[in-house]
């Protein structure tokens, strides 16, 4: 068995960037080991940098500084809103079961080089630590050694993420490191220097887990830092420490986002049962897409099918004219098959479901009889008892709500705000229904007349809590547009417009000041366009914002929380062709 003895824990101060001070009696950390024909010892430091190339100002600029209770550490941005580093840069004692990890994290953005004199970005967010992370004395490496930053906010507009590899360079093949730590063979430049460097990969171990790199001298402060393919786009790997063996001397290890990949992309972009999401590149390659519903002046239906700005199909279901008597009221998964249902009611009241495979009917349902009085209007859709199949949410003209579990009129509950059936104040209005806790369940988004906004959480029939975002009055100069998961967490958000054209978020339905505007610039936007509706075009797992021009133009804004990555353009149709709402597609 490898005895390892440790005599002091001055190598902490080469791994997390401490003071120079604190460190000048050892600079290198040598004199923390004991080395013998019969020791192996272990000391967790960053990945080193030998020969340095500072950074210009257009080079790579997906790279950020990271800074926690325990030091700074580097990082690299794969999401608009998620950076990738090392969970031991949150943890203050390396020692197995040992661990004390913060989580409050601030990232610093390299400045825009297309602004002279720009600042650097600042932001602050979450840190998730891999639930495996596990410093290993025994085996010489650190277990699992990655963390994933949520920021509270998105990185600048340009700074462009790197793609998480799932796959892994060969054994001797060259790569690109870089960080802000210490660099040179004598650590002379400062920390908060941008380098890079060439490096040939040593081998591995445990199978793939881990990439070595072998002689090789180490600085601080490069510990999250990336190993990249030579074009500097790829993300192979995530700088961890750095081991004495008897075998190659001194090397620096890296943990692979290949062995990883899984729960990166997990944190980066979860599943939910109706939307599955893998894949590669800097988008997370989820199942769900979204098509567009449209209906002409004269009672036409017809749907688009989507592919990010691309239409790929059409179909017109229902013949020539459902008939005017006929209206949309909404569309769900009422039969719980991943494709949207269309909700329809006539002008004597008469509720229709139109049961969709595609763009084809293929059956139909009348719930609540002929006419379940017009005395009650829809006021949304979705799915309050999280079994996977739409409900529909009514009100009358008291003010009583009521439930329709899946559509039938036979399932139906009165929800009140005592939870029991009880009329709410016509004051209140609904908005929408979303997830606004994410518990899979839809909760009731309410507004005052006063302006004041309400959040009603449910499970089922039974409202289970309240919350009211926004103080008193967020000024009835904004208007909600639209309920959707901008950010991908699971969670809904609010799409407000002010008068003048300019759009704000309220991530998870709590008030902020998230304005997304045109590529990213401040001002209003062109009252000429008027949002739709918000889906996922670009299966990443966040919603886009869907826009119409009084010119009959479409337009699709493509989001990374409140973040304007790109817009497409599908096609300018006729004023005689309204859109009447979107339709999701589970695609499993």
């Amino acid at each position: 068995m490898t005895q390892t003895h440790v005599r002091r824990r001055r190598w902490l101060c080469p791994l997390l960037a401490l003071p120079l001070a604190a460190c000048a009696a050892d600079p290198d950390g040598a004199g923390d080991l004991e080395e013998t024909a019969q020791v192996e010892a272990t000391v967790q430091v960053a990945l080193p940098i030998v020969d340095p190339t500072p950074a210009g100002p257009s080079d790579l600029l997906a790279m950020v500084k990271v800074s926690s209770s325990q030091g700074s550490c580097s990082g690299m941005v794969i999401a608009a809103d998620t950076i990738l580093t090392a969970a031991h840069c949150f943890c203050e004692d390396g020692y197995v079961g040992g661990n004390a990890c913060s989580t409050a994290a601030t990232v610093t953005f390299r400045p825009d080089p297309a602004t002279p004199g720009a600042r650097p970005g600042v932001l602050s967010g979450v840190a998730n630590i891999h639930p495996d992370y596990n410093p290993s004395w025994t085996e010489r490496h650190v277990e699992h050694d990655v963390a994933v930053i949520k920021l509270n906010g998105v990185a600048p507009a340009h700074v462009k993420p790197f793609i998480v590899a799932n796959d892994y360079p060969d054994e001797g093949s060259r790569v690109t490191i870089a960080g802000f730590g210490r660099s040179g063979a004598d650590c002379s430049t400062p920390f908060g220097t941008l380098n890079f460097d060439a490096a040939v990969v040593g081998g591995y171990e445990d199978g793939h887990d881990i990439l070595r790199f072998n002689d090789r001298v180490f600085c601080s402060g490069d510990s999250g830092g990336a190993i990249l393919n030579v074009e500097a786009s790829r993300a192979y790997a995530v700088h961890s420490m750095r081991t004495w063996t008897l075998t190659h001397g001194w090397v620096s290890k890296g943990v692979t986002t290949g062995s990883e990949f899984d729960w990166i992309k997990s944190a980066m972009c979860p599943s939910s049962r109706w939307n599955q999401c893998s894949g590669h590149g800097d988008t997370c390659s989820c199942s769900a897409s979204t098509n567009l519903l449209w209906r002409h002046a004269n009672g036409q239906v017809a749907i688009w099918f989507m592919d990010g700005g691309d239409i790929v199909g059409e179909a017109y279901p229902g013949g020539q004219d459902p008939g005017l008597t006929w209206q949309i009221q909404g569309s769900g998964d009422f039969d719980g098959d991943g494709q949207s249902d269309v909700l329809w009611r006539h002008a004597n009241g008469q509720v229709a479901i139109w049961f969709m495979d595609g763009g084809a009917i293929v059956g139909e349902a009348y719930p609540g009889g002929q006419d379940p009085s017009l005395f009650w209007k829809v006021q949304g859709v979705g799915d309050f008892d999280g079994d996977g199949r739409s409900d529909i949410l009514w009100r009358d003209g008291s003010g009583q709500l009521a439930i329709w579990f899946t559509g039938d009129a036979a399932q139906a509950a009165y929800p009140g705000y005592h939870d029991y059936p009880a009329p709410v104040d016509n004051s209140w209005q609904v908005q929408g229904v979303g997830d606004f806790d994410g518990d899979e369940r839809s909760d009731i988004l309410w507004r005052n007349t006063s302006g004041q906004v309400a959040i009603w959480f449910m499970s089922g029939g039974t409202r289970v809590g309240e919350a009211y975002p926004g103080g008193q009055d967020p000024s009835l100069f904004w208007k909600v547009q639209a309920i959707g998961d901008f950010d991908g967490n699971l969670r809904s958000d609010i799409l407000w417009r002010d008068g003048s054209g300019q759009l704000a978020i309220w991530f998870g339905g709590e008030q902020g000041f998230d304005s997304p505007s045109y590529n990213n610039a401040q001002g209003p936007g062109d009252l000429s366009w008027q949002v739709q509706g918000v889906g996922d075009f670009d299966h990443d797992r966040r919603d886009d914002i869907v826009w119409r021009n009084t010119n009959g133009q479409v337009a699709i804004w493509l989001m990374h929380g409140a973040h304007f990555v790109g817009d497409l353009y599908p096609r300018q149709v006729d004023n005689s062709w309204a859109i009447k709402g979107l339709l999701h597609d589970a695609g499993r």
